[in-house]
């Protein structure tokens, strides 16, 4: 927070509803006090990092801010400023994305590497999945605890969690299956 207002993005009364949306999103949790990324944020970021910098630069977004005070001033149609960003030639935002879309691959913005399995050398990553991440050495995959920060995914845990036993028998029945 303190770095956003050194460069004049946000201030303090919009930065508790920024984080709540940044929470509720599921790209923040809580551990103790501290706010923890998770796995689907660090793919967003390197997503916006890799093919859309410009809309995470800090210049733009003090910009953006600068923009949005003017429009809430009325010294700026919404409508107007919304049309140039979406349709404009710098280039808009619809044509950056349909410029980019092409080069992007899911699968890299969504790998992690961990490492390499001192045993093997076989590389592990780490993914966001559909139901939480999970660390993935060839074939082999095991899911990551939710309690797990990314600073404490190491290659001697992905190793351990990858070397629990797997199981093929249900864990609970629902309607009698």
């Amino acid at each position: 927070m303190k770095r956003l207002e050194e460069l004049g993005i946000g201030r303090p009364s919009t930065w508790a509803n920024t984080i709540n949306t940044i929470f509720e999103r599921g790209y923040i949790w809580k551990k103790g006090t501290a706010l923890v990324p998770t796995w689907t944020a660090f793919a967003v970021v390197n997503l916006l990092d890799s093919h859309f910098g410009k809309l995470i630069d800090y210049a733009f977004t003090a910009e953006l801010e600068d923009d949005l005070d003017a429009i809430a001033r009325n010294e700026m149609q919404k409508e107007r400023w919304l049309e140039r960003f979406y349709f404009g030639d710098e280039p808009g935002l619809k044509a950056l994305v349909e410029a980019k879309i092409g080069d992007i691959d899911a699968a890299e913005v969504n790998t992690f590497p961990i490492g390499a399995d001192p045993a093997t050398g076989a590389e592990i990553v780490v993914k966001p999945g559909k139901y939480g991440p999970y660390v993935k050495r060839g074939d082999d995959t095991a899911s990551v605890p939710d309690d797990l920060a990314p600073d404490e995914l190491t290659v001697a845990k992905a190793v351990e969690l990858l070397s629990a036993p797997k199981t093929d028998e249900p864990i609970g029945e629902i309607d009698g299956y």
